[in-house]
């Protein structure tokens, strides 16, 4: 009796503190492409991607067979960057390299606005 009741009690411990806190990596960029282009351009931006953005961002494609990729790059739920890339890849190093400074250039903007329209008093979800 007295050996069931210990363990019972560390296996709710165990639970509490596995709940307790969920633990989230900074810095990540996700892929979630699915065709060539757009796998050649998350691996081309996120090779020269440089920066100390503590968040993680998103790169999104929707694909047509037709008229090749829209690009989305997504910092959170804020669309930080849009772009459409050729499936013959026409001008591709030139829109990765336009794809990292309107990012950073974004993130920053986002950070700023982020400091001034700071409202200790409201929940993120009042805002």
């Amino acid at each position: 009796m007295k050996r069931s009741a210990v363990l019972l009690l560390a296996t709710c411990w165990c639970a509490s503190v596995a709940h307790g806190e969920e633990v989230e990596i900074p810095g990540l960029l996700t892929d979630h492409t699915v065709t060539s282009v757009g796998h050649s351009f998350y691996r081309a931006f996120s090779d020269k991607w440089e920066s100390d953005f503590t968040g993680n961002l998103t790169i999104n494609e929707r694909p047509s067979a037709r008229w090749g990729s829209w690009i989305t790059i997504t910092a959170g739920q804020d669309v930080v960057y849009q772009a459409f890339l050729f499936p013959t890849k026409r001008d591709f190093d030139k829109n990765v390299e336009v794809a990292l400074v309107h990012t950073d250039e974004a993130l920053k903007r986002r950070l700023i606005d982020k400091q001034l329209l700071s409202t200790g008093d409201l929940t993120h979800d009042e805002f």
